[in-house]
């Protein structure tokens, strides 16, 4: 349950609003929203028209509560910042008649500027010709003898880069006018009526009497000729030398937005209490010489009634992530989690703080040990996500240790002008149903199948591709491992939304897959799991089904109903070279595809034929799925 949300105020000109009387809220959404789908950068259409969050030095004032500092010591190591900051919780004013104090809300522009009359049409911008409303947001036309509500025109531009700027209304109308645009115009968005269909819609000037069609304005070359401006209106500014050519896009579409989430599980020794005892006091712990820090230690430890050695431990573990000395890749990270969610844990109640992690490991029903040698049931989980940065036009999937260096080379865009020490960030409480794949039975199945092989060629050769095409390193590679684990994710996670009532979309998946190698040896789990921001998490459903009984029941259904997809044999026949942008074989919304919230890889890498085997007359050859392979 959601216990608290964000409220947006308008603040155009950048400059702070006053907070004496409080200003008149545009919208509000779920606090979590903000580090995902409405975060910086964005597009929002709120309840007084469409708006953009602003950047992190417009966040300052609003979230530098202690009560909004959180931590997690891996992420933060990884992503180099020293805490994270909840989105502020929205405060009305007592007898404000629904004012908000802007210091308990996240600022907003409005974005776009251009704004359309559904009365007469006409297109422009605050002062030419619309007035602001006496809300202070709304924009409305004056001339009609009453006041008539504007909508946002729907069209924007946007590069790679993460820059974001209007149409260019005025130079399209005109194009392919000689002499190019008049000297005052005065432009209208008007449509033919014939159909529904873009090439209807047309801009018209009605001081030259020239008009132009928006039928080719989603072309590839429509903006050819024009050089993107670098404009950032979350900062503020406009960045000078961006060579990208502009792209127009709806001010609605998925691409206009892509957030930049990195994630980290608390575990131990993170999630331990003593840790987070040393967390909270950590501005003191960390500054004091080395001399006074035996008594100080001495007297939490009095405090908290734990012996001075139990928490000088947990000072030396949150000594070693703030002075480098852990490993912080994500393929250190993940191997971490997966060795936490492999072991038995049930932390005490320390001092009046609860540990934020409890697994226990059981072992699978008899019919499953073919397959899973393994299964925790995470009756406490904590998963701290951080907004670190966007990207428009295409995702950018990026290690958490290569997200700075993305935002400095342009891959990414920053949601600050200046470096910060801190990130907007959630918190998500919850349990989950971790489940370990038998090592030595993928790599007997891999073994025994080459005739998969090609076809996973074919799609680490496409996501190759599509990483070269968008400028993103690869830190893995597509492998039969990958494949198996991912897509039975996605088979689960389907048969646990139809079969126990669980949204798809309110379930997530963790992914645990490497390769052995000389550090390491392979990973092969996934962890389905659930939560909510602002609450204890959920109540029990998920680790109930680590319970042998009801395990059984749902994995076996969900082998069983992965071999029969409503698009067979269209589905399981399709040839992965043909895949595009999805870099995946036998996947559709008929069997494997989630929602987006759900898949960590935006239902990419998917293929149904590992788990179920090739179809009929394959010209790669025949090979059998993972879950049939057993006793056939």
């Amino acid at each position: 349950m959601v216990t608290g949300r964000t409220g947006f105020h308008r603040d155009g000109a950048g400059a702070p609003a006053q907070a004496v009387s409080g200003v008149e809220p545009v919208g509000k959404v779920r606090r979590s929203q903000l580090i995902s789908t409405y975060g910086i950068g964005a597009i929002i259409d709120l309840d007084k028209g469409s708006f953009m969050p602003m950047g992190l030095e417009d966040w300052e004032s609003a979230t530098r509560l202690p009560s909004l500092t959180v931590g997690e010591a891996r992420l933060q190591a990884q992503l180099g910042v020293d805490h994270f900051r909840l989105p502020p919780v929205m405060e009305v004013l007592s007898g404000g008649a629904g004012r908000v104090d802007p210091a308990h809300a996240a600022p907003a522009i409005r974005f776009p500027e251009w704004h359309e009359c559904p009365k007469c049409h006409r297109i422009g911008i605050e002062g030419a010709p619309f007035q602001l409303a006496a809300d202070g947001a709304k924009l409305e036309c004056a001339g009609h003898g009453k006041a008539v509500p504007t909508t946002p025109v729907r069209f924007v531009t946007a590069c790679r880069r993460g820059h974001i700027d209007e149409f260019p209304w005025a130079w399209w109308a005109h194009r392919d006018r000689k002499g190019g645009i008049c000297e005052h115009p005065v432009l209208e968005l008007k449509s033919r009526g014939k159909s529904a269909a873009l090439a209807d819609l047309y801009v018209h000037c009605k001081s030259c009497k020239h008009s132009q069609s928006l039928g080719d304005a989603f072309m590839p070359d429509s903006m050819k000729g024009s050089r993107c401006r670098g404009i950032r209106p979350w900062l503020h500014d406009r960045e000078p030398g961006c060579d990208a050519t502009p792209r127009v896009i709806q001010r609605g579409a998925s691409n206009a937005h892509f957030a930049v989430v990195a994630s980290a599980l608390s575990i131990p020794p993170v999630s331990e209490a003593t840790f987070q005892i040393i967390e909270e006091h950590w501005v003191t712990l960390g500054a004091i010489p080395a001399e006074a820090l035996t008594p100080v230690l001495g007297k939490l430890a009095d405090r908290y009634n734990l012996p001075f050695e139990v928490l000088h431990v947990a000072y030396l573990a949150k000594q070693k992530f703030e002075g480098g000395q852990v490993d912080l890749t994500d393929a250190a990270s993940r191997a971490q989690e997966y060795a936490a969610l492999s072991s038995d844990r049930d932390d005490p109640i320390v001092g009046g703080v609860t540990p934020q992690f409890c697994n226990a490991v059981l072992e699978p029903p008899q019919s499953l040990l073919p397959w899973f040698d393994l299964v925790g049931a995470v009756s406490r989980l904590r998963e701290v996500r951080a907004l670190a940065g966007f990207s428009r036009i295409d995702p950018y999937q990026v290690s958490s240790e290569r997200i700075a260096g993305a935002i400095r080379d342009g891959l990414i865009a920053p949601l600050s002008k200046t470096g910060k020490n801190w990130l907007p960030a959630a918190e998500i409480r919850g349990e989950g149903l971790f489940l370990r794949f038998r090592s030595d039975a993928i790599d007997e199945w891999i073994v025994a199948n080459p005739g998969m092989q090609r076809r996973i060629d074919l799609l680490e050769k496409r996501s190759a591709l599509v990483a070269a095409d968008r400028g993103y390193p690869r830190d893995y590679r597509i492998t039969a491992r990958l494949l198996l684990v991912h897509s039975f994710a996605h088979a689960l996670i389907r048969t646990i939304s139809i079969d126990c009532g669980y949204s798809s979309s309110a379930l997530r998946e963790r992914l645990y897959v490497s390769e052995s190698d000389e550090q390491r040896l392979a990973m092969n789990g996934v962890l389905i799991y659930t939560g909510s921001p602002d609450s204890e998490g959920s109540l029990g459903g998920l680790v109930r089904l680590a319970d042998p009984a009801h395990l059984e029941r749902i994995v076996l259904k969900t082998i069983r109903d992965a071999r029969w997809c409503g698009s067979d044999p269209v589905c399981l026949e399709t040839d992965p070279a043909q895949s595009g942008d999805r870099v995946s074989g036998a996947a559709c919304h008929c069997c494997l595809l989630v929602p987006e919230t759900a898949c960590e890889k935006f239902n990419r890498e998917l293929d149904r034929t590992m788990l179920v085997g090739s179809a009929e007359g394959e010209s790669a050859g025949q090979w059998k799925g993972f879950f049939t392979v057993q006793g056939d």
